[in-house]
């Protein structure tokens, strides 16, 4: 039969991990009154065999612990210099040194302690760390994350050494300032291999676009290898494009990308975000719903991004209180989630706590202040408070730190808006942004509406037939069939607003205009005078015309979201700013 210590080998080596767990926690209490039962070599081992035991089955915390008494151990067993012992201390043997301190330090990040999990890390010789590539990699990711990015650039580029298609590391060392060519030359060898050389080189070259936030030329770059190699299937391609156009503001190409990549890849987690908040735009309602698939297990498989969606979905469907708790959820595992940061500011602002929706604002500018969602987050909510000023100067720091484009020029241009004295800049900035880019329909609408308030008809009518020309957008034709209808040309009006209400049926400045007209022509007086100095439209896509249709969630799901409130009613997230 055997040992007890022959039958804890037996148990582990089958990967019975709770039953091992149990028989060296009863070992080791054994021993502690009989010595006789372990020899120093099975002490270390049984010690090895628990802490593993305690990490496969998640329980950091213990295992941690457990992994520092058997490095004590290990300290205290006879030297020997035989060459099975030179053997057995490779990397990739649970009994070696390196591979004890790379799984503390994986247990102590997991317990969110960082800064010891670098020093576990940096215990170790140069020799052992270079050895083992995934030290080298961990210790890169917490070099990263921790602000030391000289110390960082350089395990990026052991890492390299021995496996140049380690994405995670090219991608590291362009986020962190290293040229492409660079980055290029560490892989040389794997671009001259036949089945890299026709897009390696081109993949590194637009994710250093990416990182310099020079988007266009990304996506130009990433469609070529979609078209003319062999990644034309490759869904992270698929959601890296998607994920360029939405940062260029193109929200119309995000979506298709992005949906592309998702009926390619269900269980995809990048991009999950980014394709959520587009089905909201476009009140897509039931995709989104479809894409929690929640089952009686879905709050112990869900990450970050997937608490997001549920999120998401709720705010999208008005469920604000229930809401912020899957938002929580999304901030606790990974605080620096920038979309999560902003859905629960935009949550907290319709909870009436403007304040705290700041502050996290703040936060999430703090690691994203190249994300135009933050700015314009902040923009909206201090435009909302009335704080003007406030509203103008992070405005204005944004066009600093992003650049000229359309949407942040209109962004500045709205926090002009509300007083009469500085509308002149306001145009100014709109006209400017169609100077960039004449089909930005949000600087059409402002724009339109401006020329309309200082009864300047004929720009306006300028302005919106040459649009109405360009584009077949609803809103356009409505402000039109408006103008049109004031004009008193009621048969140019009418052709106007029934090409909007063919384009969509629910729009209902394009329906009260109608009626407006009717009681006209019945003798009553009524001029529809249709505001669209909205902040909502800072951003093309978002139409105000339609409200969101309220979907009650399934049964199934509300269980669930009653069962969450109390889960994690009582979770606090602290901001460090």
């Amino acid at each position: 039969m055997g040992t007890l210590f022959d039958q804890l080998k037996t148990l582990f080596d089958y990967e019975l991990y709770s039953n091992s767990k149990t028989l060296s926690n009863l070992i080791l209490a054994v021993f502690e009154n009989n010595r006789s039962i372990l020899t120093q070599q099975q002490h270390f081992n049984t010690l090895v065999y628990y802490a593993e035991s305690l990490f496969h089955m998640s329980e950091f915390r213990e295992a941690e612990g457990v992994y520092r008494q058997a490095l004590q151990a290990k300290r205290m067993l006879p030297k020997t210099k035989s060459p099975a012992s030179k053997v057995s201390e490779t990397p990739s043997d649970i009994f070696s040194e390196v591979e004890i301190k790379f799984k503390t330090a994986k247990c102590l990040i997991e317990i969110k302690r960082f800064r010891d999990a670098i020093v576990m890390l940096q215990s170790l010789t140069i020799k052992q760390r270079t050895a083992a590539p995934k030290i080298s990699m961990l210790l890169s990711r917490l070099y990263h994350g921790h602000g030391h990015e000289r110390s960082a650039i350089g395990t990026y580029k052991e890492v390299l050494k021995d496996c140049p298609l380690a994405f995670e590391a090219i991608e590291g060392l362009l986020a962190l300032g290293t040229n492409g060519i660079e980055v290029n030359t560490l892989v040389l060898n794997t671009t001259l291999e036949a089945q890299c050389s026709d897009w390696l080189p081109n993949w590194i070259k637009a994710h250093a676009h990416i990182q310099g936030r020079k988007y266009s030329e990304a996506i130009q770059t990433l469609s070529g290898l979609e078209s003319k190699t062999a990644l034309s299937n490759y869904h992270q391609l698929l959601v890296t494009i998607g994920e360029c156009y939405y940062h260029n503001g193109e929200y119309e190409n995000a979506y298709s990308y992005l949906k592309r990549a998702h009926n390619l890849y269900p269980h995809m987690k990048n991009g999950i975000q980014i394709l959520a908040i587009l089905m909201a735009k476009k009140k897509k309602i039931n995709d989104l719903e479809k894409m929690i698939a929640p089952t009686s297990t879905f709050p112990y498989e869900y990450s970050s991004e997937m608490w997001f969606v549920m999120a998401q979905y709720l705010y999208s469907t008005a469920k604000y209180d229930k809401a912020v708790y899957f938002v929580q959820k999304a901030c606790f595992l990974n605080p620096k989630n920038a979309e999560a940061l902003i859905l629960k500011a935009e949550i907290l602002l319709q909870l009436k706590k403007p304040s705290e929706a700041i502050a996290h604002l703040r936060f999430a500018q703090q690691f994203a202040p190249y994300r135009y969602e933050v700015h314009r987050c902040l923009v909206d909510t201090y435009i909302n408070m009335n704080r003007l000023r406030e509203a103008q100067a992070q405005a204005m720091k944004a066009l600093k730190s992003i650049g000229e484009t359309p949407r942040l020029l209109v962004l500045l241009g709205r926090t002009y808006l509300k007083d009469d004295s500085t509308r002149a800049k306001a145009k100014t900035l709109f006209q400017k942004a169609l100077e960039i880019n004449e089909n930005y329909l949000p600087a059409v609408y402002l724009l339109a509406d401006l020329y309309q308030q200082e009864n300047d008809v004929t720009n306006c009518m300028k302005l919106l037939k040459k649009h109405t020309l360009l584009t077949q957008n609803c809103k356009l034709h409505a402000m039109l069939g408006d103008l049109l209808s004031h004009d008193k040309d009621h048969s140019g009006a009418l052709e106007h607003y029934t090409i909007a209400l063919n384009l969509d049926p629910t729009n209902r400045c394009a329906m009260a205009g109608l009626l407006a007209m009717g009681q006209s022509s019945s003798g009553t007086s009524g001029i529809v005078n249709t505001s669209y100095l909205d902040t909502s439209m800072a951003e093309e896509g978002c139409e105000q015309d339609n409200p969101l249709e309220m979907i009650e969630i399934p049964q199934s799901v509300q269980n669930d979201i009653e069962d969450s409130e109390i889960m994690w009613s009582d979770v606090e997230i602290e901001i460090n700013q």
